[in-house]
């Protein structure tokens, strides 16, 4: 079950005085998912942690609500937080615009500091050969190596430092960066975090698309959408979601479209290849 809570403070009038806090649950379905949606009105300017206990339960520790929500420190309660649905969202795009382009010259770099994203250089085999990977985890690269070559007669070039990136057209970081990589100012970075730092190259980390209309119909207003779906993949209920290309991405500022992205990775391409 999923547990989503808003807190709605009703502060102003005389009669608030003599009304009682409250709370409405409803609960929502949809194939695999139960959506428990708990609204607590209060009305004297404070919030009674424990009666929404009741209500919450189990949930408390990873209950979805707006990002502005007061959750106060002593109440045991901690907002859904994930970038599972987002760095899953990184890969596909960068699968996205390698088989749009379809170039083979592409130099693409995945950065992986932990090699948890081995398995995705099974995919970008298809698209370049040597696969690059700026990895420390030599142990994990190593079988994967071993792996291509065998099943697919593709290599892999493990880099231990950052010079790779200086020539590279695409850059795959699913994890957070939490330094300026030295990269082509025209290059294109994919992450599934926003950056510690700010990069000299396009980063795009945010990443938008429909959500089934079977999901779009349960989540509750108060909630933005692509909050939601990645409750709903992280939390298992629905994995599907994890196959989703983006229709819309970017970094907070800068909105990007799918035939944007296609055209920058070209412009860069071919500024490489004439240079």
């Amino acid at each position: 079950m999923m547990t989503a809570l808003k807190i709605e403070e009703h502060n102003k009038g005389f009669l608030r005085r003599l009304r009682r806090n409250r709370i409405r649950v409803e609960h929502r379905y949809c194939d695999a998912v139960t959506l428990k949606c708990v609204t607590y009105e209060h009305y004297r300017g404070k919030v009674n942690w424990t009666s929404i206990d009741r209500f919450v339960k189990a949930q408390r520790n990873r209950v979805l609500c707006p990002p502005d929500m007061v959750i106060a420190s002593s109440s045991g309660y901690k907002r859904f937080e994930s970038t599972d649905l987002s760095r899953r969202m990184c890969e596909n795009a960068a699968l996205y615009l390698l088989r749009t382009v379809a170039d083979r010259q592409i130099k693409t770099v995945l950065v992986d500091d932990d090699g948890d994203c081995a398995g995705l250089c099974d995919h970008l085999a298809e698209y370049g050969d040597p696969v690059n990977v700026l990895s420390p985890a030599t142990r994990i690269y190593a079988a994967q190596a071993e792996y291509l070559l065998n099943e697919k007669g593709a290599s892999l070039k493990l880099c231990r430092d950052k010079s790779c990136l200086r020539d590279a057209d695409l850059i795959i970081a699913p994890g957070r960066l939490e330094e300026e990589l030295p990269c082509p100012s025209d290059a294109l970075i994919l992450t599934g975090e926003a950056p510690a730092v700010k990069q000299s190259a396009a980063t795009v980390y945010e990443y938008f698309f429909e959500l089934p209309s079977k999901f779009r119909e349960i989540c509750p207003d108060f909630l933005d959408e692509m909050y939601f779906a990645s409750a709903l993949y992280t939390m298992g209920r629905a994995k599907e979601l994890g196959g989703e290309v983006f229709t819309r991405c970017g970094d907070g500022v800068t909105i990007h479209t799918r035939g944007s992205l296609v055209e920058a990775l070209k412009k860069r391409l071919l500024s490489r290849i004439n240079s």
